[in-house]
């Protein structure tokens, strides 16, 4: 939050240029609207999507699940129902990674974003 410059991904970005992001907490997504003076934030090409309902698609049936996975297996926790099928089931686990949902639709008033996207397969 104190930082000048605040350096993330996203989950998917779509061809009009909203910016869509799930997160268990809001940690992540928080520093790409307030806070620092300037969000940057590099995808690859493969987060880039036709719309909204295939960002959040492709957010919930792809990325949250090998996420969640991730997270789990680092841990040592219990594998989420996600994870067992490989998509969303909307489950109502304690510890379920898809909590807050963002859609950055245009450029926040009170800080800078950049958005680079590099051509190749970048992160889940």
């Amino acid at each position: 939050m104190l930082a000048d410059v605040f350096l993330s991904g996203a989950n998917a970005i779509t061809m009009d240029g909203k910016i869509v992001n799930v997160d268990a907490t809001g940690n992540r997504v928080v520093g790409m609207i307030f806070g620092p003076k300037k969000a940057i934030i590099v995808v690859g090409t493969n987060k880039i999507v036709k719309n909204l309902n295939e960002a959040l698609e492709r957010i919930r049936n792809v990325a949250a699940p090998l996420n969640a996975r991730r997270i789990r297996e680092k841990r040592g926790w219990e594998l989420l129902p996600c994870v067992k099928i490989g998509r969303c089931v909307n489950c109502d686990a304690e510890n379920r990674i898809c909590n807050i949902t963002t859609i950055i639709e245009k450029k926040p008033r009170a800080i800078d974003i950049a958005v680079i996207i590099v051509g190749e397969t970048l992160g889940l």
